[in-house]
């Protein structure tokens, strides 16, 4: 494992992946493998060098095509995680399925794919006449999958538990389903607030609960569907914690008015679309994302659902946030295209990656993956890039 208080960038790669908003990435366990998923519903596999640091030591970084392409979302890919074990990841699409790919499964054909169309475009404008006619790349096609079907809405979060045994994913019409990953069977679900999406899930360390955060943008000025932080046990179905309730106790969930919203709407200001749980179960992260000023990433008292203290400043909003193994640290990335590490206990930035590139409406980085041993990290940018660095020791 690295030392995060001595961690610096050794290495970066920048992996083109232009043609629609990269939304979801993963680092396979031995981050010798990435896997990318963007807004029309393409996914790719990349292996990666063993020697990252090596390669990126060179003046240019080197081309780096994929070797595999996913085939069978319909839609929008807006989560993907890596299973333990270092070949299965779990997908989920606003095509309304969550999908299970091995990817050690064998392939149906190739396809030739164009994953740097727009800077094949800005160099046919400076006179390259042959940048669009240069031939793609090929790739193996992968179809084979689990498919699990009873979403009936946008599939708009994903999480895995610790051990890999269960998945939990939620949608647009704020239903949760909790999954067996052995069985390919749904082991139990539940209804979130009239009106809401669920925009963000954890387990807890132990995965008997899980962490649900929900929020719908207001339907006019005055009517404003109730946000909720909840932690709801897995077994029964019930909430066990409501955390809004335990800041706020005036907060009503049935209220959906203009009025009630502004007991709450700081807190949450365009959404709390982040969330993770500490690897020691005591603490709840919660990252305000959306078009919101300043993102704050709130951590909470799994106890008593109090604000311990509130971390970060990701201009614009967070967008995916993660703990490190040992619960010093917070990694998380926003709207202002940078990866931020920063230190739990007194909420100080420790590190900054990526120095922002324009503000939200160019790009942003959309999500944060790391591998097992944290020595590499992962993040999607919807400049149609893949971003991975390499961290040493100082």
């Amino acid at each position: 494992m690295i030392d995060w208080s001595k961690a610096k960038p050794a290495g970066h790669w920048q992996l083109p992946f232009e043609g629609a908003w990269p939304t979801a990435v993963a680092l396979l366990p031995s981050g010798k493998q990435l896997v990318a998923g963007n807004e029309k519903g393409e996914l790719f596999v990349w292996d990666l060098p063993g020697d990252l640091v090596a390669e990126v030591g060179k003046n240019e970084t080197p081309p780096l095509a994929p070797v595999r392409q996913l085939v069978g979302h319909e839609n929008g890919i807006t989560r993907i995680v890596a299973l333990p074990g270092g070949h299965t990841i779990a997908t989920a699409s606003l095509d309304h399925t969550v999908r299970l790919w091995d990817l050690n499964a064998a392939t149906a054909g190739t396809a030739e794919v164009v994953l740097d169309r727009e800077s094949r475009e800005r160099k046919a404008k400076k006179g390259d006449k042959q940048a669009n006619s240069a031939p793609g790349v090929t790739v193996a096609q992968q179809t084979d999958c689990v498919v699990l079907k009873s979403h009936a809405d946008w599939v708009s979060a994903l999480a895995l538990s610790r051990d890999g045994s269960q998945l939990v994913s939620g949608d647009y019409r704020a239903q949760v389903i909790v999954w067996d990953v052995a069985s390919r069977a749904a082991k139990q679900q539940w209804q979130g607030l009239a009106w809401n999406w669920i925009v963000a899930l954890a387990f807890t360390p132990d995965a008997k609960s899980a962490l649900v955060s929900e929020v719908r943008y207001k339907r006019d000025d005055f009517d404003v569907p109730a946000a909720a932080l909840r932690v709801w046990n897995v077994t029964d179905a019930q909430v066990t914690l409501d955390l809004l309730k335990a800041q706020f106790p005036k907060y009503d969930p049935q209220a959906a008015s203009y009025e009630a919203s502004q007991v709450w709407r700081k807190f949450v200001a365009a959404g709390l679309v982040a969330v993770d749980v500490s690897p020691d179960g005591k603490l709840l992260a919660a990252g305000q994302g959306g078009e919101t000023d300043k993102g704050t990433i709130h951590l909470l008292d799994a106890t008593s659902g109090k604000l311990v203290r509130s971390v970060g400043n990701h201009q614009y909003g967070v967008t995916d946030l993660r703990f490190t193994s040992d619960g010093r640290y917070l990694l998380s990335v926003g709207r202002d295209t940078t990866l931020r590490v920063t230190t739990v206990a007194d909420g100080k930035e420790l590190l900054a990656l990526n120095a922002p590139r324009g503000g939200q409406f160019k790009d942003w980085l959309s999500a944060l993956s790391v591998s097992a041993d944290e020595r590499r990290v992962a993040a999607a940018d919807i400049a149609g890039l893949v971003h991975v660095w390499q961290l040493v020791d100082d």
